[in-house]
């Protein structure tokens, strides 16, 4: 499946406008995932359907988008990817990254 590079405008803070949106989360392990959210107008929800009459594998569409990532969140990347490379992709259980 060949992937397409689609320029993501990303923005900071939260939506004025309810509805879902494609997101950028940053986990406390230092990885960092996309996943589609309702927005409420106050808070992020992860479960907005209680009735599924259809999904799709949410990795089978992102695998076809290159979207990059929010350029205020980049910090973090590099500074797991040091990390990683200076512990040669090990670490225990405690370990994560944080940066300023």
């Amino acid at each position: 499946m060949a992937k397409h590079k689609i320029n993501v405008k990303w923005n900071d803070g939260t939506p004025t406008d309810t509805g879902v949106y494609l997101v950028a989360v940053r986990h406390i392990t230092g990885f960092g995932s996309y996943d589609y959210l309702y927005w409420d107008g106050s808070q992020w929800l992860d479960d907005t359907t209680p009735n599924v009459t259809g999904w799709a594998v949410a990795t089978e569409i992102l695998n076809q988008i290159d979207a990059d990532w929010p350029e205020n969140d980049k910090k973090a990347d590099l500074a797991f990817e040091e990390y990683r490379k200076k512990h040669s992709g090990k670490a225990s259980e405690d370990d994560f990254v944080e940066a300023d």
